[in-house]
């Protein structure tokens, strides 16, 4: 996944809570989703789009400030 990509990522799931689209249940829904994505890349050797995955579940976590 490139920057870019990560990035549009993020400010679309920012947004969408920002304007009370959606809650932080369902950012957290999100991310646990993200998380279980990035073991099913290390579950298939590819340990670089599991390190994108979590990168973009913290970024989103961050940005949203939804522990």
């Amino acid at each position: 996944m490139d920057i870019a990509t990560q990035l549009a990522l993020r400010a679309i799931v920012r947004g969408l809570f920002h304007a009370d689209a959606i809650d932080g249940d369902q950012v957290r829904a999100v991310c646990t989703s993200l998380k279980d994505a990035a073991g099913a890349a290390m579950d298939r050797k590819d340990p670089v789009a599991a390190k994108e995955l979590v990168a973009l579940s913290k970024g989103i976590k961050t940005d949203t400030a939804v522990s």
